[in-house]
């Protein structure tokens, strides 16, 4: 009996303690943007007599990426840092716009608008139920939220105008916000995923997440 005591005692010391991990990354991607979705079918639009442009030439977005990081705090409460990445290029031919090259050609006028945007966060979040293998939340996040729109031009004269190294045309920062629901599991014991609806930078976004 006190041999199988000790035998108890032993194992016990030897197993590993299990601690729950407190720290989660995550990365994703967002769909159903707005603005993604005009600047994308831009170049289907028929100009009017108002139109800027006569034509469109480049209407490409740029990815649209979100990386977080939360810890723990309690067992339905979590304090986290997101960072999240959008931007889209637009550009065309210049309507009634024109001047002579350097080979001394009559050329239109081409402008491409650079529109760049980034947030930083602190995010909230509320776990509705404390299941780690699948897991409903909602959070909020507040921070800074950085706005770039940045021009280039054929036209030399216009191009004088608006090229200031290291200046945009403008650049102001915001405040950040941010809401959504969210939902996350398990794949394997540290890796998961997670997905997200609500007001951020898509409407939509998931990705996959580490926890430690």
């Amino acid at each position: 009996m006190a041999l199988m005591t000790a035998t108890l005692i032993s194992q016990t010391a030897t197993e590993p303690v299990q601690i729950a991990a407190k720290n989660n990354i995550m990365v994703g991607a967002g769909a159903i943007n707005g603005m993604y979705i005009l600047v994308k079918n831009a170049d289907k639009l028929q100009s009017s007599d108002s139109s800027f442009f006569a034509g469109i030439t480049t209407n490409t977005v740029k990815p649209l990426y979100f990386i977080k990081y939360e810890y723990k705090l309690a067992e339905r409460h979590t304090l986290g840092v997101n960072f999240a990445n959008s931007g889209f290029v637009i550009g065309g031919l210049v309507k009634d716009s024109f001047f002579v090259n350097d080979l001394g050609v009559l050329t239109q006028t081409q402008v491409d608008f650079t529109y760049r945007s980034r947030s930083f966060n602190l995010r909230y979040n509320y776990l509705f139920n404390t299941n780690e293998s699948f897991q409903v939340y909602w959070g909020l996040g507040i921070g800074v939220r950085g706005n770039s729109v940045s021009l280039k031009t054929n036209n030399p004269e216009l191009s004088k105008l608006i090229d200031i190294p290291n200046i945009n045309v403008a650049s102001v920062p915001v405040m950040g916000f941010e809401s959504t629901l969210g939902f996350r599991g398990k794949i394997q014991e540290q890796l998961g995923w997670y997905a997200e609806l609500g007001m951020a930078k898509a409407l939509f976004q998931a990705g996959l997440s580490y926890r430690f």
